[in-house]
């Protein structure tokens, strides 16, 4: 591909994401607040609403604390081979070529002969020169799985 080690396997140690965290914990405090807005629903139901959107967001927190504690590493290796290593596993996955590369966050479809994972990696999981070799690879393995095979 190109020089000054692009080709290299990318290590992707993923750290949980605050400020994903920190958008679920604004979203959820804003469907409180709408709850408690005057409207015609009875107290049962807001009750309901209430107690539903509570529980959501402390399944949030306990899996955001989960996380912290998880030691899963993400290798890139040449090509559309991806490797995810947790403390007592290898998996081989393949890279779909449908990503999605913004500025704050990327999200890769992974496969294998089994099973089929979507990563939603932000900016805040790993570290900066990390992150943006990540999204100029996936901007050119797009590129090149976009490009017909007799152009040059």
């Amino acid at each position: 591909m190109l020089s000054n080690g692009f080709d290299a396997p990318l290590h992707l140690h993923l750290k949980p994401s605050k400020s994903l965290y920190q958008f679920h914990l604004l979203a959820h405090g804003m469907a409180m607040l709408a709850i408690f807005i005057p409207s015609g629903l009875l107290l049962e139901i807001k009750a309901f609403l209430l107690v539903s959107v509570v529980l959501q967001f402390g399944l949030i927190t306990r899996n955001y604390r989960q996380l912290q504690n998880t030691k899963e590493q993400f290798i890139w290796q040449k090509g559309d081979i991806w490797l995810s290593k947790s403390a007592d596993s290898v998996t081989s996955w393949t890279c779909l070529p449908n990503t999605l590369v913004k500025a704050r966050f990327v999200i890769v479809n992974l496969a294998n002969e089994c099973n089929k994972r979507t990563l939603l990696i932000m900016s805040d999981q790993c570290d900066i020169q990390t992150f943006r070799r990540l999204k100029v690879r996936l901007k050119y393995y797009q590129g090149e799985a976009a490009m017909p095979i007799d152009a040059s």
